[in-house]
């Protein structure tokens, strides 16, 4: 992983943690298929981005029920 897609994960870390700490859920599914996009790009080189996808958007279907 270079230093771009490195940035651009630290971006969308960022902009996930922020709206889940605002319980902003509203948005979050374009932010998180930038997420699904990265670690497809990347499933190779870091396929532990799989399963932090779906952590978040695990998280943000739950704020977005009201669970």
């Amino acid at each position: 992983m270079g230093y771009r897609e490195a940035r651009e994960l630290a971006r969308i870390r960022n902009e996930l943690r922020e709206r889940l700490m605002t319980c902003r859920h509203q948005g979050a599914d374009l932010i998180l298929a930038r997420l699904r996009a990265a670690a497809d790009h990347l499933a190779a080189v870091a396929p532990e981005l799989d399963g932090e996808y779906e952590r978040w958007r695990l998280r943000f279907d739950m704020l977005a029920h009201g669970t």
